[in-house]
């Protein structure tokens, strides 16, 4: 029994994965859970406005995924991807993080520069979200070698460890959204802004520095980079075929004049 489950445990990449992963949704949620308060108590927005403008951010955010995690996808390769797009994660944070500390020492009556720097920090932000979490979890599921190889038995361990993996994955991040949005709130609330956002922003950049040094651990499969161009272009063809084919009435509907095809209902 023992030995059993010493084979479908998690190797080391998987666990470090799975610990960045949950850093990333704690810095994420300690920092968009809050932020509808920070607008109304701080920048003095309305309610409506605020919760607005945090409705606005978060659909962004959940939309930019299906458009940057293709790109990455054609060009670049996961690795890359994740370090390309945490640069801009902390970038934002850290920009979100210095408007806190410098608002109260500035003239509060400028709203106008305050919000244009707010918008730059948090969709600095949604952009490095875009291309980290897709590809950070693709990334976890490269770390198994044997994606081509189909389980051979119901009691397969490959397919044990993949299951367990995603299991732990998503206890990883459930656990740093819940104290992302618990402890960043209290921290927010009591102790002021600039040191709540400071603290999501450590979190990120700690996280960063993990995965960057844990590269000696990590299995990279660079071979398999899609080109969207000529993916498009094949398309492109293929539609443009069926269409000229509709226009001139060239498929044909099948007809049945055999009347052993013919089933009669009585």
């Amino acid at each position: 029994m023992a030995g059993g489950q010493s084979r479908s445990s998690l190797n080391k990449p998987c666990i470090l994965l799975i610990v960045i992963a949950g850093m990333e949704r704690f810095a994420f949620k300690g920092v968009a859970s809050n932020l509808v308060t920070y607008l109304t108590d701080v920048a003095k927005m309305s309610n409506s406005a605020a919760a607005k403008k945090v409705n606005n951010w978060c659909s962004i955010t959940s939309m930019l995924p299906l458009l940057v995690a293709p790109l990455a996808d054609s060009y670049l390769d996961r690795y890359t991807t994740v370090l390309a797009s945490s640069s801009l994660y902390v970038a934002g944070l850290l920009a979100l993080t210095s408007l806190a500390l410098q608002w109260p020492w500035t003239n509060s009556a400028d709203k106008s520069g305050f919000c244009s720097s707010l918008s730059w920090s948090l969709n600095l932000i949604s952009l490095g979200q875009a291309g980290y979490n897709p590809s950070l979890q693709a990334f976890g599921a490269d770390q198994f070698d044997d994606d081509e190889e189909l389980p051979s038995s119901k009691n397969d361990q490959s397919s044990k460890k993949k299951s367990s993996f995603f299991q732990w994955w998503y206890f990883g991040i459930c656990c740093g959204s819940l104290l992302g949005v618990s402890i960043m709130s209290y921290i927010q609330d009591t102790l002021g802004w600039g040191l709540g956002f400071a603290i999501p922003s450590i979190a990120m950049a700690i996280s960063v520095i993990v995965f960057r040094f844990g590269n000696r651990f990590y299995t990279h499969k660079d071979g398999e980079i899609i080109h969207i161009k000529s993916l498009g272009d094949h398309i492109v063809k293929a539609v443009k075929a069926a269409t000229s084919r509709l226009t001139c009435g060239e498929i044909a509907v099948p007809t049945y004049t055999n009347k052993s095809n013919v089933v009669e209902i009585e």
